[in-house]
């Protein structure tokens, strides 16, 4: 009788280690697609950083550009009000 008893609780033993290995098996295969998707996404966020790191370079160009041509504008429109007063 002890021995009946003993494989029954061996057995259930087997099972639930059995079930518990799936499950972490199962857990593991979720953490992996997970870590996959927060990489993706670290890589997305260092892309977009650089491409806005871009866009700030690209604007403070233009606006030293606009600064300067303004500068020339007002210098040619200087110089066509003292020809006119001339």
């Amino acid at each position: 009788m002890e021995t009946a008893a003993l494989t029954t609780i061996v057995q259930e033993l087997a099972e639930t280690t059995i079930a518990a290995t799936e499950t972490i098996e199962q857990l593991s295969g979720r953490i992996d697609t997970i870590t996959t998707q927060v990489d993706q996404q670290g890589e997305q966020i260092f892309a977009l950083t650089n491409a806005l790191q871009t866009l700030t370079d690209n604007q403070s160009t233009l606006v030293s550009h606009i600064a300067h041509l303004t500068e020339t504008l007002e210098r040619i429109a200087a110089s066509l009000e003292s020809r006119s007063m001339s």
